[in-house]
């Protein structure tokens, strides 16, 4: 049977990027940032794929100069709207501090993943994962560390891109 055509030109959900690999301690594996110029919403899924971990953050960072500089999405008006569990209230929910998806040593594991949001954010936009002590409060994972997605919703058709920043 064919796949049913789901495409919408009113609100399309992007395909999940990575941003942050299973067990990259310190996020020097896969260095990647993410083009979500346009896009009205982005969902981040931290999943526990890799080993147990301990005493690691994952943040949110935001560049609006292409990469230059790159700020920890907090809420500020400098950034953008700050990043927020899936499950709070758009208006009303409480912001993650410094934009980091956990706290130290503290990664998902009931439910297995552990779901953001965060968005919409005006001009362009580049958005990344740090886990890197030198970063935005981001820390270095001791032993292990999750994988971290973004995945865009209602980027424009043609819009967003992957990009090694190491490379």
């Amino acid at each position: 049977m064919a796949a049913i055509s789901r495409r919408s030109l009113v609100c399309p959900i992007g395909i999940a990027v990575t941003a942050a690999a299973a067990d990259d301690l310190d996020g020097t594996k896969t260095p990647y940032s993410y083009d979500i110029t346009g896009a009205l919403r982005v969902l981040i899924m931290q999943v526990d794929d890799g080993t147990s971990g301990t005493a690691g953050i994952d943040v949110v960072e935001i560049s609006h100069d292409g990469g230059s500089e790159w700020y920890a999405d907090d809420g500020t008006a400098k950034v953008g709207p700050g990043v927020l569990p899936i499950t709070a209230d758009d208006d009303a929910g409480t912001i993650q501090a410094s934009g980091a998806l956990n706290a130290a040593g503290v990664e998902p594991a009931t439910p297995r993943a552990g779901w953001f949001k965060a968005g919409p954010y005006e001009g362009p936009t580049l958005i990344r994962i740090a886990r890197d002590t030198s970063a935005n409060n981001g820390t270095d994972w001791a032993t292990g560390a999750p994988s971290v997605s973004i995945i865009p919703i209602g980027l424009p058709a043609g819009g967003g891109s992957l990009t090694n920043e190491s490379a």
